[in-house]
């Protein structure tokens, strides 16, 4: 979302913060801003179910708050909320929000693609999961188009480390199949 609004609107200041996680630092790195940034600032905050899942606090400290996600909306927090749990993902959901808005003016990027490409791939676990569709093949159709390298973004979606591969090799190395199902 962050990478269209900034496309779209380039006089505008957009963030992206809250608490990184290492094993995410290949999609992007996250901005450290100070408290007086969130005045007067609209607040989106994308594929987080319930306010206990948001990492900043500061969250709160805006003058406007929109909830984007594909997650049952028991918490309905936020001042407007668009919830789609029949949406494969958050990434989808912003997609169709490109697509609405784009004869506005709405620019898609090719980092933003990028990102929207690994959020679907992610949250559908690689076009498995049920709530892949056609409309979700379809997108991501259109935004393998955009210039990013799909090799190296799968690369680094499933890169493992050291120790985790080792322990999945001494899991398979060891594990008995008896007749009521696996143990040891």
């Amino acid at each position: 979302m962050a990478e269209i609004l900034k496309a779209s609107f380039p006089e505008k200041r957009i963030y992206t913060v809250g608490k990184e996680e290492p094993s995410l630092n290949y999609l992007r790195r996250l901005d450290v801003i100070s408290d007086e940034t969130y005045q007067g600032a609209l607040v989106i905050v994308c594929d987080t179910a319930n306010t206990d899942r948001i990492c900043d606090a500061r969250y709160t400290t805006g003058d406007k708050l929109i909830k984007i996600d594909h997650h049952p909306n028991e918490d309905p927090y936020g001042d407007m909320r668009w919830v789609d749990t029949s949406a494969s993902s958050t990434s989808e959901m912003i997609y169709e929000f490109y697509q609405f808005g784009k004869e506005q003016g709405l620019k898609m990027s090719d980092e933003a693609a990028r990102l929207l490409y690994a959020g679907i791939v992610g949250d559908t676990g690689r076009f498995l999961f049920q709530s892949t569709t056609e409309k979700t093949f379809a997108y991501a159709s259109e935004l393998i188009h955009y210039s990013f390298s799909r090799p190296q973004l799968y690369q680094e979606m499933y890169d493992v480390e050291e120790s985790i591969v080792r322990l999945n090799g001494y899991v398979l190395q060891h594990f008995e199949i008896l007749p009521y199902g696996t143990g040891k």
